[in-house]
């Protein structure tokens, strides 16, 4: 009995030493509250990939205690803004923005790092009207231009294959997005006239939904005025899909199309061999939310002094001949 009463003050003992000084995982279950303002999750399922991006992180650096909040803006500046105020009402110790557009959020951005809330902003550069506005620690995003030269040069690649000295390749960008569009666009544009001097770039801008559907009704315009077409990309995967079905409704099957960020229909196709897919350039959007998270982990918890641009991995091209080494069927974002 005598055993059994020591036995019971030693561990009640240790308890008490565990929840004071809570150095047990058991007891001690940290946690930071990190909060995410996703763009667009309903319309843009690729930015479940970010999701997946943060969520490995956490998982790689458990140590770190880090929990996530992640709101959908649906494209909407006014629901991006309540978004943000509901993340610090939760508990958010620091935010992952990836806005809703190019400069809304900048005076509640101001409003919270004054209290001692850190931003990393996401996939959207702001635009500033001058330095006191840059309040966020770090942008972390894909270089825009690069995507489009990628897809440029694997037109090229294919162009090279036709003899043809004065192709026309078609663009179709996102004018609401702005500089992120521009960039696309003209990356794809100087890769192409950069070997082909004499083509003839044709850049059109889908100012209706941003879909599928709205891309097919710009291309079936585009292709009544336009007999010939060697190859088409844009701004993102739904303007380029749109193009090929209105391609193919209309059986106009010897233009090649490119995608660019990552869908499940495009990769599809160019691994079953659709003869009208080029290829896909890829914009991981996991690589996104993971540097994100690392981002803010820096700034917010080791107090470190970010670059003014995090640079991701370079844009990768998804091809006829290197798509097998994809394992993309596993992708849970796509």
């Amino acid at each position: 009995m005598k055993k059994f009463v020591a036995v019971v003050l030693i561990l009640g003992l240790v308890a008490g030493s565990v929840f004071a000084n809570g150095t047990t995982e058991a007891v001690n279950a940290k946690e930071t509250k990190i909060g995410v303002s996703i763009m667009e999750l309903s319309a843009y399922t690729w930015y479940l990939g970010v999701e997946d991006g943060c969520n490995q992180w956490a998982a790689d650096h458990p140590d770190a205690g880090f929990v996530f909040q992640f709101e959908d803006s649906r494209s909407d500046v006014s629901t991006m803004l309540n978004n943000i105020d509901s993340l610090v009402t939760w508990g958010a110790k620091a935010i992952i923005l990836f806005p809703a557009d190019a400069s809304s959020a900048i005076p509640t951005m101001k409003q919270y790092v004054k209290q001692g809330i850190p931003f990393v902003i996401g996939d959207y550069a702001q635009t500033t009207k001058s330095d006191a506005d840059i309040v966020w620690s770090t942008f972390v995003g894909h270089n825009m231009r690069a995507l489009g030269e990628k897809a440029g040069a694997v037109a090229v690649d294919y162009l090279k294959t036709t003899g043809k000295t004065a192709p026309v390749c078609l663009f179709i960008s996102r004018p609401t997005s702005g500089q992120v569009s521009v960039d696309r666009f003209e990356g794809f544009r100087d890769t192409i006239l950069a070997a082909f001097p004499n083509a003839k770039i044709i850049e059109e801008g889908d100012v209706g939904a941003g879909s599928r559907d709205s891309s097919q009704t710009l291309m079936e315009n585009v292709l009544q005025r336009e007999s010939v077409i060697d190859v088409v990309c844009g701004h993102n995967d739904a303007e380029v899909v749109g193009a090929y079905n209105a391609a193919v409704a209309a059986n106009r099957n010897e233009i090649k199309f490119i995608g660019i960020a990552g869908d499940k229909d495009v990769l599809g196709y160019v691994t079953n061999g659709n003869a009208m897919w080029l290829g896909e350039v890829l914009q991981n959007p996991v690589d996104l939310g993971y540097q994100a998270t690392e981002a803010i982990y820096e700034t917010y918890v080791e107090k470190k002094e970010l670059p003014k641009v995090w640079n991701l991995p370079e844009p990768e091209a998804i091809t006829p001949a290197n798509v097998a080494k994809y394992d993309w069927q596993t992708w849970s974002w796509l």
